[in-house]
């Protein structure tokens, strides 16, 4: 009599009485499971002619939050509403877990939840409806849409507000609804497009703190922001966009190093705040010491003097700025 462990059961007249289980996925091949969202050599031109987006090429791993920074008319909109099927580009490539958007956008889709930055209700409907008829309409059984209601309710501070319709709710209430409508169904994926619009500082705040708590739980958000202490507080990378381009793509920390200016001290001179970066402190004291200045401030370079220097045209810091260009 042969013993066996284990779960697997040899099928019958196998010639191996005893069959090994089926191997654990290993470390590489998790690593091969296709990438949240890939983006390979992407363009938009409208019909008017404006290229909104330029050969961009990026990938947003799973587990991960991503922002994509950049000012009002850099591309960022245009960029999302390709990700979530909304536009067709015009050449390249837009993946979803593995799926290609642009001919499967249904598929796609199922698997994200979107913010976009226009606010669309049925301002008839409570916020509780609006969270308890979405949530049925994306599959949930109605016992999981009304339990996902009331967390929602509490998580997103909506308790007081939660009977109102959604036309008397304000500005800054309407885009937490619609972060819970993303939420509802807890898809694996939240693409957001200026989330925290039109939020008071508080109510930002309480918005990043979901936001890392969904990606804590495995989700992988994707974001845009003109904002470089949203930016800065929320993502494990951050691309920079201008004029359509994606001009970097990294952590904060490397994309201050990849420009080799990680300190930067500012001065007044000739009545005008100047400011100048090197690539230590102890580099930067000497500078400023040889040219006999007195008062100055030291501080490491924050994301706001990258994303500077990347625009400037050079695709580099300058090494010598003054602060009011």
């Amino acid at each position: 009599m042969v013993k066996c462990t284990g779960r697997t059961v040899p099928a019958p007249h196998s010639p191996n009485p005893c069959p090994r289980s089926p191997p654990r996925p290993t470390l590489q091949s998790r690593h091969t499971m296709p990438a949240a969202v890939e983006v390979r050599n992407l363009n938009k031109r409208y019909r008017s002619g404006t290229w909104a987006n330029r050969d961009i090429t990026l990938t947003v791993e799973r587990g991960e939050l991503l922002a994509i920074l950049g000012p009002n008319g850099a591309g960022k909109t245009t960029l999302v509403r390709q990700i979530t099927t909304e536009l067709l580009p015009t050449s390249g490539e837009v993946r979803v877990f593995g799926l290609d958007a642009v001919s499967r956008p249904n598929d796609a889709k199922a698997r994200m939840g979107v913010i976009p930055q226009e606010t669309n209700f049925y301002f008839g409907l409570s916020v509780r409806h609006h969270f308890r008829i979405l949530g049925k309409l994306r599959g949930l059984p109605p016992s999981t849409a009304s339990s996902r209601a009331a967390q929602l309710v509490s998580d997103l501070g909506l308790d007081e507000h939660q009977d109102k319709p959604a036309e008397h709710l304000s500005g800054g209430l309407r885009r937490r609804l619609l972060v819970g409508i993303a939420m509802l169904a807890e898809p694996p994926l939240l693409v957001l497009d200026e989330p925290s619009v039109g939020l008071d500082p508080e109510s930002r705040r309480d918005l990043w703190d979901l936001l890392r708590d969904y990606r804590r739980r495995g989700a992988t958000v994707l974001l845009t922001t003109h904002s470089m202490e949203e930016a800065e507080a929320l993502s494990d990378r951050v691309g920079i966009i201008h004029d359509g381009a994606l001009l970097a793509l990294d952590t904060i920390a490397n994309l201050r190093a990849a420009h080799g200016f990680d300190f930067k001290i500012t001065y007044l001179a000739d009545g005008r705040t100047r400011v100048l970066y090197g690539a230590s402190d102890t580099e930067l004291l000497q500078q400023v010491q040889s040219l006999g200045i007195r008062e100055y401030a030291v501080s490491r370079t924050t994301l706001e003097d990258v994303y500077l220097g990347l625009t400037d045209g050079k695709g580099r810091l300058n090494e010598e700025q003054t602060a009011d260009d």
